[in-house]
């Protein structure tokens, strides 16, 4: 159970208690009569006692924030004192006094005192702990992000990749959706390198995965698998996923890169894959690559699929007429 919880059920207990004390008290002053004997029975008075002492051990072993008690302690504490100034008072004139009542009490006084004065160290502390936490999430969050991230691209790298297939494969497995796994190549990357340099070949990597990154906005994940080439997953049909990113291919390759000192134009060679009563992961990235592979074989800056029948090109005849 949260500590805080229980600190707060001994609290608004011993007020609870607390305000029939008073109000009982109240009663008899308006009826102007001294009171008989006390107002809170011993079992309930130690009761009281025995939840403020927990109270206490609570707030001193936990830096537990009582801070919104404490206008509510003060003044519980204000009203205990003054109860017991009246209960002493009221014992004199009858003749009589009840010690165990009075020590009772004046313990109760004692206590709330000390959790009082404990509760703004309390507070430092636990904001100080609160301040540490939230500096070690963020520090944990920035070595996940860089973990899960490409430094160049801003896209996810290679490992989130393969971390994100296993789990759609696996829930695959399971009964859960099918998906499509898209795997791409920058042609003629290595000339863009020698031609221009490795500047102007990482303005190309960028503004190509900003892109892709945009147009595939809805994947599961878009990722820069190494080098020049890219990774996808989707949860939509393969052919459907062709479509897409067959538009989004033919996009790139009519819009060229603006690389500052040159204008290039960047065309992509994709290849997808599906599951198809595959057992395990490989076969699935090897159709992808075999498709990927026809693409640039036949001529590159086009899309292939590879629906468990072998390679086939987007919109080709006999695909269309399938």
């Amino acid at each position: 159970m949260n500590p805080s919880l229980i600190a707060a059920g001994f609290f608004f207990a011993a007020v609870l208690i607390a305000i029939g004390y008073i109000l009982g008290r109240r009663r008899g002053k308006v009826a102007k009569a001294i009171p008989q004997g006390p107002i809170i029975q011993e079992d309930e008075r130690q009761r009281m006692l025995g939840l403020l002492e927990g109270l206490s051990r609570w707030t001193n072993e936990y830096s537990g924030n009582v801070s919104n008690y404490q206008s509510e302690l003060g003044e519980l504490s204000d009203a205990m004192r003054i109860s017991l100034q009246q209960s002493r008072s009221g014992a004199m004139r009858n003749g009589r006094a009840n010690d165990n009542q009075q020590a009772s009490d004046a313990r109760m006084v004692t206590l709330i005192n000390q959790i009082m004065s404990t509760n703004t160290e309390l507070q430092t502390r636990l904001e100080a702990a609160e301040q540490q936490l939230e500096e070690q999430t963020e520090q944990i969050q920035s070595y996940l992000t860089e973990a899960r991230t490409d430094g160049l691209t801003g896209l996810f790298n290679r490992r989130a990749f393969d971390k994100k297939l296993d789990e759609l494969f696996s829930a695959y497995r399971a009964g859960g959706k099918s998906f499509t796994l898209i795997l791409m190549d920058i042609d003629h990357f290595k000339m863009i390198n020698d031609t221009h340099g490795h500047p102007i070949g990482d303005v190309v990597l960028q503004q190509i995965s900003q892109r892709l990154g945009h147009g595939m906005q809805d994947a599961e994940i878009v990722s820069r698998f190494g080098g020049e080439e890219f990774a996808i997953l989707t949860h939509l049909p393969i052919r459907a996923a062709a479509e897409k990113i067959n538009k989004l291919r033919d996009r790139i390759a009519n819009d060229p890169v603006d690389a500052g000192s040159a204008e290039l134009q960047v065309t992509l060679s994709v290849g997808l894959s599906t599951p198809h009563e595959d057992l395990v992961i490989g076969p699935i990235v090897r159709r992808a690559d075999e498709a990927l592979y026809s693409a640039k074989n036949m001529g590159r800056n086009r899309v292939y699929f590879n629906d468990g029948n072998g390679a086939q090109l987007i919109n080709a005849p006999e695909v269309i007429r399938s």
